[in-house]
């Protein structure tokens, strides 16, 4: 099988087993792989009635047929299973050298059930999986954890994916760190580990028996590349990142009203040049890191009190910078490291944490918060982690903290995942995107907002004239979900700047698959559509499509009073989709191979 290993991982903690399940060359023609082939399995084994915590809802880990090829910005996973945050469809994705180095043990994925009595964690090599004790490193932070874990085993080509205490303690919103400076961040797929006594996975191969990736048409396939490269060299987006990082965008987002300030009260920060990737860059900014095989390379290496650590991106500055009005970019850096090493997701870690802020403004509940009380935020995050005192609440994240102290329509979250850095009053059809997302409010990997600042794929005529409008926002999300479903599913960066014409080629190329730009587009519309039909089994109707009154009330700065019609892009949205009262048709169904 061409771009592929041809083989699944499939590992049962409760009877410390594990069989090998042959990739099924019809589910990757219709699915491709990563979250494409995610959903499949998920929905092949019906988890949409299972709890999100208990041992039948499995972990599906997935790569592309890109992964381990030379095309650059490719070393991605996808981590799948129902989500205990939305209790809806969750997936998550990470970079890092684990991708490239499973392909290379000669698997693409790893389907992990059932749940182990006692904390474990997994070694995985081209023989299968051994299941190794982690009482040990039970309650260590991620960073300790992979180096206890790197150091036992004495590999020399080893990567990791742990969880920290947050996903031990079921932290609805637990992440996971691959290889010590990449996350799988939203939805909690960190809790789904710690509920099966899972501490990570350690992938290793040997170089001398590394499984070679075949390809349908390896000397065109090097020439796309090629173009990939040069595309992605001349992108302002890309130079962006790897100078400044995705922080880069701080003083953008603020000047557009893009940048969420005072739980999304206000519509201008002052300080944003403080905290920006710029003020980064120009004090504390040590070097830059990436995933494997990565020209751009946007993470960042600083330096805070003698010690070099990863600093944080746009989403974490803002989500505990402006949101909070925190403008002290050393607390920021501190706040990202110990998210990163008690494992929990920045975004909704960082929201919630501003609703308590902003309820404790209002005389709702008593969190002991204030605006920009870093010192209070600081201790704040251990308490999530450990779920101790008022981070007990927390942890369960905004959607709970908003039944709870009846404030419905005031949590910011769309399906109880909470609203990421990026305003949908500064960009319209981010209302849209955010209300229908099959995980929720999610800014990834569409990226409407830079669809609205004047990118155009003219392959799908997909072009935005006013970011203000609308009419037509609707067509607009559709369009680009369509296409841009497939980064998760191929599996690639989603920052990369590849037209449609070039990935069809490429996974041409790979796969020997018949792909153009219009089964391409279809295979798009067909994995988010079965992710659509996965939610609705998990009890999702279309009046949850809808985004909260706290980012429906208009503000002043670049955004300047401007309210979008949630109501009206949605429509239009189904209308465009074939999809009768959020309802994809039977028509539409048998169209997709769906039916």
């Amino acid at each position: 099988m061409f771009g592929y290993c041809g083989r699944i991982l499939r590992v049962n903690l409760s009877d410390r087993s594990f069989s090998i399940q042959p990739l099924n060359e019809k589910d990757v023609k219709l699915f491709i792989g990563g979250s494409g082939m995610g959903i499949r399995l998920h929905y092949k084994l019906g988890t949409y009635d299972k709890e999100p915590l208990s041992a039948e809802n499995p972990i599906v880990i997935m790569t592309g047929p890109l992964t381990a090829t030379p095309a650059p910005a490719t070393s991605k996973l996808a981590f799948c299973a129902k989500s205990p945050l939305t209790k809806i469809w969750g997936e998550s994705n990470s970079g890092g050298k684990m991708p490239v180095y499973l392909k290379y043990a000669g698997w693409d994925g790893i389907l992990i059930e059932g749940k182990s009595e006692k904390p474990v964690y997994l070694k995985i090599d081209k023989n299968g999986a051994e299941i190794k004790d982690a009482g040990e490193i039970w309650g260590k932070g991620c960073y300790e954890a992979q180096e206890i874990i790197e150091k036992e085993l004495g590999e020399k080509r080893i990567a990791t994916a742990v969880i920290g205490p947050a996903g031990e303690n079921l932290v609805k919103y637990a992440c996971i760190q691959v290889d010590n400076s990449r996350h799988a961040g939203r939805t909690g797929i960190g809790a789904v580990f710690g509920s099966k006594k899972l501490k990570g996975i350690a992938v290793c191969y040997d170089p001398s028996e590394k499984f070679e990736i075949k390809l349908a048409n390896a000397e065109k396939f090097r020439e796309v590349v090629s173009q990939y490269i040069e595309a992605i060299n001349n992108d302002f987006t890309c130079t962006m990142f790897k100078d400044l990082g995705t922080s880069g965008y701080v003083e953008n987002a603020e000047a557009f009203g893009d940048l969420p300030v005072e739980y999304y009260s206000k519509g201008t920060f002052e300080s944003a040049s403080k905290i920006s990737g710029s003020a980064m860059a120009s004090s504390i900014l040590k070097g830059n890191d990436g995933c494997l095989g990565c020209i751009v390379r946007c993470g960042r290496v600083v330096e805070l009190k003698g010690k070099k650590i990863h600093g944080p991106e746009y989403e974490t500055v803002a989500a505990f910078g402006s949101l909070q009005l925190n403008d002290d970019l050393g607390s920021l850096v501190e706040m990202n490291y110990m998210c990163n090493d008690l494992g929990m997701d920045t975004i909704s870690a960082g929201v919630s944490i501003a609703f308590a802020m902003w309820m404790t403004e209002k005389g709702i509940g008593n969190f002991n918060l204030k605006w920009g009380d870093a010192n209070r935020v600081k201790e704040l995050i251990k308490e999530i982690a450990l779920r101790k005192g008022i981070g007990a609440e927390l942890a369960e994240g905004v959607k709970f903290l908003e039944e709870k102290y009846n404030v419905r329509g005031w949590g910011a979250h769309v399906k109880g995942l909470e609203i990421p850095m990026h305003d949908p009053r500064a960009f319209a059809s981010l209302a849209c995107a955010y209300a229908v997302h099959i995980r929720g409010a999610c800014h990834l990997p569409h990226q409407m907002y830079l669809f609205e600042m004047g990118k155009v794929i003219d392959d799908y005529s997909i072009i935005s004239n006013d970011r203000f409008a609308n009419e037509g926002k609707g067509v607009l999300t559709a369009k680009v979900q369509n296409f841009t479903e497939l980064f998760n599913a191929v599996t690639m960066c989603a920052f990369m700047p590849i037209t449609p014409t070039m990935l069809a080629e490429m996974l041409k190329c790979a796969t020997g698959f018949e792909f153009d730009l219009n089964s391409l587009a279809k295979t798009g519309e067909r994995i988010y559509t079965l992710k659509r039909l996965y939610d609705l089994k998990c009890g999702v109707k279309p009046e949850d499509d809808k985004l909260p009154q706290i980012v429906l009330q208009p503000l002043e700065g670049g955004s300047a009073g401007n309210v979008p019609d949630v109501g009206k892009q949605v429509q239009e949205y189904y209308d465009y989709r074939g999809w009768k009262n959020g309802i994809p048709s039977a028509e539409k169904l048998k169209e997709l191979e769906l039916d």
